[in-house]
């Protein structure tokens, strides 16, 4: 399934992000298989390939909510983690890009102080707590087989974790048969993906070239597509078990990207305002 349509967050514009965005989405749905999660990743490369985007510029980040799960049960340890508490050691996972492994082992703990230097209270884990976290997001970057080994270690026996584990696995074991190596595709631990609907493989589509900001600041394009799998999410809706797997591609940010490239021309995709 294919679909397009206009999309609005409250969140802080940058280079190609616009709090008003449309996206193209596609979607598997009616399968649990890692096969349909696994083209889901050849789909996004071979789009932005399409598209002219180099091979080289872009890579598709993959990772598992239930691997996620599994570390946050070895974070507990013989009790319970509060729901709030996880989604707010996920929050803190997801700043690694921006704040580094320190700023987010000490959001992990007390807390820091922001650039501003006002101090911003940390979730509150013990050191044993973090440095299980910490361990995770430490898991060197290598060939696919050899993150998922990593990763089997970190959870140890949790069996939602073991899962994730094995998910992950097949999805590599579909890639390399298709010819998709760690040039278009890697495992990276560090893929939350901000939404709490997914249930199991998410990934990312990011652009690593460089940009320059309305500030002058060089940094990385960034996430243009995202996604994973959603199974409980129809069921929401009409009590109906419906497993389906997608992503979807901001047309706005990648549009600016396309720009920044040189892979379209400005004057042929202007249009009135209203």
């Amino acid at each position: 399934r294919y679909q397009v349509g206009p999309v609005y967050r409250v969140e802080k514009p940058g280079p190609g992000r616009f709090r008003e965005f449309y996206q193209f989405d596609f979607d598997s749905v009616g399968t649990g298989s890692m096969l349909a999660d696994a083209e889901c990743c050849m789909v996004m490369a071979d789009t932005l390939e399409a598209l002219g985007i180099r091979r080289g510029d872009y890579l598709i980040r993959v990772n598992d909510r239930k691997v996620l799960n599994g570390v946050l049960e070895r974070v507990a340890g013989s009790g319970a983690l509060s729901a709030d508490l996880s989604l707010n050691i996920l929050r803190q996972i997801d700043k690694l890009d921006r704040l580094g492994l320190e700023g987010v082992e000490q959001l992990l703990g007390s807390g820091r102080k922001d650039e501003s230097g006002a101090f911003v209270p940390g979730v509150g884990l013990e050191p044993s707590q973090t440095s299980v976290v910490m361990d995770y997001l430490k898991v060197p970057a290598g060939s696919r087989r050899e993150v998922c080994n990593a990763l089997e270690a970190i959870v140890g026996e949790s069996k939602v974790g073991q899962e994730g584990v094995d998910e992950l696995r097949q999805i590599d074991e579909a890639l390399t048969g298709a010819g998709f190596e760690v040039d278009r595709v890697v495992i990276d631990p560090t893929v939350v993906r901000g939404l709490a609907y997914y249930t199991g493989p998410v990934f990312e589509g990011v652009l690593t070239f460089d940009v320059t900001d309305e500030e002058g600041v060089t940094r990385q394009f960034g996430s243009v597509f995202g996604g994973g799998r959603y199974d409980n999410l129809v069921s929401r809706f009409t009590g109906q078990k419906v497993l389906a797997t997608g992503a979807s591609i901001g047309v706005d940010r990648l549009l600016a990207a396309l720009r920044t490239l040189g892979k379209v021309d400005v004057e042929a995709t202007t249009a009135p305002v209203l």
